[in-house]
């Protein structure tokens, strides 16, 4: 997904398939683009889903999965029993680690809501900014992403990466 899923359409969702189908394991996937993907995680595992897709501290978050660290840490206490000590040593380990790939990194620094408009989905929007970038039409990525749209609409809104993104909203 693109980041879509907002935390009440995640509660509306989740509860609403774990009532269909109590016996199915749900899995629910999301990038962080828009920032609201802690929020919509945490809403998704109370909500009855068994699996949440996350990241380490350090490579999550904006085009990136929700924070592990950030989720953990919204639950109730009963439900973490995580060794927060080692979860941290980890993420030491890769923020170090990410340092070294620096240079691949295509700038998105920031979370943008803008996604809800775009729907550019997370590792679409990171290669697209590359390319635009190495087309010399970086200084026009608010362009890019406005022909995006408007080619999406032209198209149907087509699905992108994951069919499951046209259904999250």
């Amino acid at each position: 997904m693109a980041g879509l899923l907002k935390p009440a359409a995640a509660r509306i969702l989740i509860s609403a398939l774990r009532k269909q189908f109590p016996d199915i394991p749900i899995h629910v996937h999301t990038h962080d683009t828009a920032g609201t993907g802690v929020a919509s995680m945490v809403a998704c595992y109370l909500s009855g889903a068994d699996i949440v897709d996350v990241a380490m501290d350090s490579m999550s978050g904006v085009t990136s999965q929700p924070s592990l660290g950030a989720v953990l840490n919204s639950l109730p206490e009963k439900n973490n029993d995580f060794d927060t000590e080692k979860l941290y040593q980890i993420n030491n380990y890769w923020e170090q680690v990410r340092q070294l790939y620096r240079c691949f990194d295509p700038g998105t620094q920031a979370t943008n809501t803008e996604v809800y408009k775009h729907e550019i989905p997370g590792g679409q929007y990171t290669n697209m900014l590359f390319q635009a970038q190495s087309l010399g039409l970086g200084g026009e990525w608010s362009r890019v992403k406005e022909a995006y749209a408007e080619a999406n609409e032209i198209l149907g809104n087509v699905v992108k990466v994951t069919p499951s993104s046209k259904g999250c909203r």
